[in-house]
């Protein structure tokens, strides 16, 4: 292809609105892709009209949901309600339309889906009918949990409920129009074949590409500022029961009374009332919004305590950009990053994560005391640069596009 390589890349969110990880990732790789030469554009949900600008040289058109209400207002109404539109949104015709006609007005080569929370799955038909293959990204489990994480109030979900096959039961059907899919993990992308999702696409067109990861501020050359006083840990990310806030707070319970605290930077969903109760009369401070670097100079460890499979884990990687080292769970992506059971503690383990945190206490943060990196940071620098990633999913595009005549003639 002589031309400039033409991709239209579709989530929920694209910046400068921003709720989670999944639209900082998309973007990234959208601006590396325009970097390397091609011709890029984002679709994405919006409350408002519809809306089309430019973005850091990516075309973003911004489309009119037409569900029964925003994502982010789902706490506003009631259980019977979300179910409700969670249900009507698998045949939402009106998404569908909007995204056909971004698909006439920019005319890509490969549309690369990503996280499809309040996204209705119709708009695969709307590529599969004009001859766009579809590449998709798994960054969440929205294909098979209404909730969007197989994880509810008892814990992490063992298997699809019923309620959750109810609600995204067309998902099933419509996952067959996918071409190639990746993920930003290895079990997410398990989780979903185990469910037999993608088992139509070739072994070889199934593939993990990490995120990129960049932090402001934090350079090839960036060297952290040496650290002095108490060891300090630092929680990054929602503060919230699925991501281990509680576990790590009453771990803080059993560690010594002194010699240490532990900074909290994000914010609570619903009320931070509770855990603000729980970390009484500890050397805790809730730091609210704080930026990765902000917070990473501050600190001498970050702990990465999920309950919930996360697909990857962001934080961890911007904490190894940032050379800070981490204590994670098990579990998911963050366990698939730090790849070192020494550093690994079961999820919802409280006195393991407290053990493995007064060990830090005796004996120190290793060899190179309290400035050294984590052990693994080159190989997960290596894979998460915006130059790895976006080659990554341009050698799946190139291969689906290779394809695609045999696939015409099916």
């Amino acid at each position: 292809m002589t031309r400039p390589l033409r991709v239209l890349h579709l989530s929920s969110l694209y910046p400068p609105h921003i709720v989670g990880g999944a639209e900082r990732s998309v973007s990234m790789l959208a601006e590396a892709q325009v970097a390397a030469g091609w011709d890029v554009a984002a679709a994405c949900l919006t409350p408002g009209e519809e809306k089309e600008e430019e973005r850091n040289g990516v075309s973003v058109f911004r489309m009119p949901h037409g569900n029964d209400f925003w994502l982010e207002d789902w706490t506003l109404h009631s259980q019977r309600a979300r179910e409700w539109a969670k249900f009507k949104q698998q045949a939402n015709f009106g998404i569908e339309r909007r995204f056909g006609a971004v698909i006439d007005r920019f005319k890509p080569d490969i549309i690369n889906t990503h996280s499809m929370v309040d996204i209705s799955t119709r708009v695969w038909h709307a590529a599969k009918k004009r001859g766009v293959p579809i590449v998709h990204t798994l960054r969440d489990f929205d294909l098979l949990c209404a909730a969007s994480s197989m994880y509810r109030e008892s814990g992490p979900c063992s298997h699809r409920h019923l309620k959750c096959r109810v609600l995204t039961f067309t998902k099933q059907f419509d996952q067959k129009l996918v071409s190639a899919v990746t993920a930003v993990g290895n079990e997410v992308l398990q989780r979903h074949l185990d469910y037999g999702f993608f088992d139509h696409v070739p072994q070889d067109l199934r593939r993990v590409i990490w995120n990129t990861a960049n932090v402001a501020g934090i350079d090839s050359d960036y060297v952290r500022p040496p650290r002095k006083g108490p060891v300090t840990f630092g929680y990054l990310g929602r503060i919230s029961p699925e991501k281990g806030v509680d576990v790590l707070l009453k771990a803080l319970r059993l560690l010594p009374p002194d010699g240490w605290r532990l900074l909290i930077a994000g914010s609570a969903p619903g009320d931070i009332a509770p855990f603000e109760e729980m970390a009484k009369g500890l050397p805790v401070t809730f730091l609210g919004f704080a930026t990765p670097k902000a917070l990473f100079e501050q600190i001498d460890m970050l702990v990465a305590p999920s309950l919930w499979a996360e697909p990857l884990g962001r934080t961890v990687l911007e904490a190894y950009q940032a050379h800070v080292p981490v204590i994670g769970s098990r579990s998911g992506g963050i366990a698939e990053i730090i790849a070192d059971d020494e550093w690994l503690v079961t999820p919802g383990d409280v006195n393991a994560l407290a053990d493995r945190m007064a060990q830090v206490l005796r004996e120190g943060l290793g060899r190179d005391g309290r400035n050294g990196s984590p052990a693994g940071r080159d190989r997960v620098v290596r894979r998460t640069t915006p130059e790895a990633v976006a080659d990554g999913f341009a050698r799946i595009y190139a291969d689906v596009l290779e394809r695609k005549p045999l696939e015409s003639q099916i």
